[in-house]
């Protein structure tokens, strides 16, 4: 009994190297492959919503799955075709006033603390630290112009690949258990599920915030006076789509043009934006995530913080459903079928 010992100990540590190793390799693979790993991850997203906006409505209306796939994708593009021809260039002439109101705002700002006495010590390094700025702008502008063709090309690439992987999901899915041993591949589906389920609460969870915090911001702009409010409430709620963060840089236009417009109702639009955010937080939000997903804010928060400096404007969109996925992916495969599993291998079931 105790020759065992030693021998299931060097087991042990045979399968912790052999696990620490296979992380690395994972690990290392996915700084190499971060930006394809990334829109892998954006067109199972799109796959997911639109696969289960299908699948509802053949639970619920009959007809096959695939006739409702191509009839959401079509739903959809003309909803976005439709609303972009008959607001689409007013929207994008009051988006093009909110930004030159925002410069002219930044310029004011400038010019007024330009007066501070530590300001004018510290005049000359910010005017060489501005310079140097310039000049590195100034030599991106053929990258920018590029990068922005690369935005599009990825955007094809997503929708493209979300709607191949929407329209035949069981193929994809089988292909990569049958990567998994035989006696994982029940398990493996389970997790699949899981996540597939995870994405797509996840999704309408964030849309639904998304349209209540539009129609307050919107209302509220309104009633308040403030010029260009149905574009101010769209760039609020479409930045809410970042959670946290997003919620604080959709307020800085509205905030921009309250300014412009009078002092006061600056005052007024921060009052509601406020109001708009604490209302979100510990109301809205907490009703939608009792039934869609809940993450912990500090975890959302830290999420963003560190795959918005790993993988830039991309991995800052994709941190909350990735920290979702990630979440469920951990509770499946390691809490339940490792920390909590029976003595029979299968996850131990909580009432």
């Amino acid at each position: 009994m105790n020759a065992l010992v030693p021998r299931d100990r060097l087991r042990g540590i045979d399968r912790t190297l052999r696990a620490v190793a296979v992380g690395a390799l994972l690990l290392l693979a996915a700084r190499l492959l971060q930006d394809v790993l990334l829109l892998i991850f954006a067109a199972i997203l799109v796959a997911c919503v639109l696969h289960g906006a299908a699948d509802w409505l053949h639970r619920r209306l009959g007809l096959p799955t695939g006739l409702w796939l191509c009839v959401v994708i079509v739903a959809i593009t003309l909803l976005v075709g439709g609303g972009f021809w008959l607001q689409g260039p007013r929207v994008t002439a009051q988006a093009a006033t909110v930004a030159d109101t925002v410069s002219q705002q930044v310029q004011h700002i400038w010019q007024t603390v330009q007066d501070n006495p530590l300001i004018q010590r510290l005049m000359p390094q910010i005017k060489a630290k501005a310079g140097s700025v310039l000049s590195s702008l100034s030599s991106m502008v053929p990258g920018m112009a590029s990068s922005t063709i690369g935005v599009g090309g990825d955007l094809v690439v997503i929708l493209a690949t979300g709607i191949f992987l929407a329209a035949s999901p069981s193929t994809y899915v089988g292909g990569f258990l049958r990567l998994l041993p035989p006696t994982w591949r029940p398990r493996g589906h389970e997790v699949m599920e899981g996540l597939g389920n995870t994405l797509q609460l996840w999704f309408l969870g964030q849309l639904a915030d998304m349209i209540v915090v539009a129609v307050l911001t919107g209302t509220g702009l309104f009633f308040l006076g403030v010029p260009l409010a149905l574009t101010l409430a769209l760039i609020a709620g479409l930045f809410n789509f970042v959670p946290y963060i997003g919620a604080l840089a959709g307020a800085v236009p509205a905030l921009a043009v309250a300014v412009a417009h009078s002092p006061q109702t600056a005052w007024y639009v921060a009052v509601l934006f406020a109001m708009v955010q604490t209302l979100e937080g510990n109301v809205i939000a907490p009703l939608i995530q009792k039934r869609t997903v809940d993450l912990p804010p500090a975890l959302t928060i830290l999420s963003q913080t560190v795959l918005g400096a790993l993988f830039g404007i991309m991995g800052l969109i994709l941190a909350t459903p990735l920290t979702a996925a990630t979440t469920v992916a951990v509770r499946m495969i390691y809490v339940e079928s490792v920390l909590e599993n029976n003595d029979d291998g299968q996850p131990a079931r909580t009432t």
